[in-house]
């Protein structure tokens, strides 16, 4: 039996991204493994979605004052509190003190969101202070990790090429989606989609935030630029929590004349998301950067057509059941927007073939290849 402590601080009922990846990790290790013993460690700060009990799991919450405090002075006195033969972290940085064998989980390298955040120019004086310290660490989490999984062959290549990382101490584990994203139960559930939003002949979906990496203003000039090309006026719906005033969209949107086209959700939770994606007619993503995309990959659950960029992890998580594009090239979204929605077979194609696609993706696949990689870490000797 071994002692294996988790990294799961960003879970919370409400979370993205790393807190799916913590909560269904648990789940998954949880359904195959009884006999390793686990010490999952949690934000008291965040409300958690229910987790699994049984024995070998052990919940400790902590107080996090600062990120710098955690990884530094807690997590290496809870490592030898606890005895820890593996430590997984599934953040950037490592502790500098500690004998525990770790592994280190990446969704991406942190390069691009933190020059993006410089920028931008409306970073807090905590958020700058919080880039260096990861900045200055990175490297160091990279050497001292024992093995490394990305999350996507895109991911596992930056790691080769910007820090020199060997092929060999790096394990792609692609995440999944949760099993809330699934095709609609019947046509009345779709066209109440279409009717809440007023969007009585169809829409074009995008999730957006406040990260510049989500291309957004493409998204809203190719839209433009598709609308007079379709047999029908279709929406814009851009869902997620960015604000449009601050963000600057709605005064693209007035210079455009789209401000009877384009419509704004705010953030949903699962099951309103659920729903758009369900009845979308097609579903546009021309990120600049993803390690992994969580939104393709629930839009294709859905059954939504994708469109999506050309670069980095998005070719991989769509195969070739998906349209890509150049980012910068609004003419050439533009025109695959008009080419799905004028191509009703093509349309139905691409919703099958996401569908397909998506079964290659598993929570339960993603705790067996975690499973196998913690018993060649106890394998090891070189601690």
């Amino acid at each position: 039996m071994a002692i294996i402590g988790l990294d799961a601080t960003y879970l919370s009922i409400h979370g993205k991204g790393q807190s799916v990846y913590q909560y269904n990790l648990v789940k998954g290790l949880a359904k195959l493994d009884k006999k390793n013993c686990y010490y999952i460690f949690l934000n008291k700060k965040n409300i958690s979605p229910s987790l699994p009990q049984q024995e070998n799991l052990h919940y400790v919450k902590i107080g996090i004052p600062k990120r710098t405090i955690w990884d530094q002075f807690q997590l290496p006195l809870l490592n030898l509190k606890y005895k820890l033969d593996i430590y997984h972290c599934t953040l950037d940085t490592l502790p500098l003190l500690g004998k525990v064998k770790f592994l280190l989980f990446l969704f991406e390298i942190p390069d691009y969101r933190i020059k993006q955040a410089q920028k931008t120019g409306y970073s807090s004086l905590y958020t700058k202070l919080s880039h260096r310290y990861i900045t200055a660490l990175f490297s160091f989490s990279l050497k001292k990790a024992h093995l490394i999984i990305a999350s996507s062959h895109s991911t596992k290549q930056d790691l080769m090429q910007k820090y020199g990382v060997a092929e060999g101490k790096i394990r792609v584990v692609y995440p999944a989606c949760d099993e809330c994203f699934c095709v609609a139960n019947n046509e009345e559930d779709l066209l109440d989609t279409k009717n809440k939003y007023k969007a009585y002949t169809g829409y074009i979906l995008h999730v957006a935030t406040t990260d510049p990496r989500d291309n957004t203003p493409t998204v809203i000039r190719a839209y433009q630029e598709a609308l007079p090309e379709l047999p029908h006026p279709k929406k814009l719906i851009i869902c997620g929590n960015i604000d449009p005033k601050k963000s600057g969209l709605n005064k693209l949107i007035v210079e455009l004349n789209l401000e009877d086209d384009v419509i704004f959700t705010g953030y949903l939770l699962g099951g309103d998301l659920v729903k758009l994606y369900q009845a979308a007619d097609v579903y546009v993503d021309p990120s600049f950067y993803e390690g992994f995309s969580f939104q393709v990959l629930e839009a294709m659950a859905c059954g939504s057509p994708i469109i999506t960029s050309n670069l980095t992890s998005l070719p991989e998580v769509v195969g070739d059941a998906g349209i890509l594009v150049n980012p910068t090239d609004i003419r050439g979204l533009s025109s695959a927007i008009v080419r799905v929605i004028t191509d009703l077979g093509l349309q139905q194609t691409m919703r099958q073939k996401g569908i397909e696609r998506t079964r290659f993706f598993s929570w339960d696949k993603v705790a067996q290849e975690t499973l196998d990689i913690y018993d060649e870490l106890l394998r090891r000797s070189d601690v």
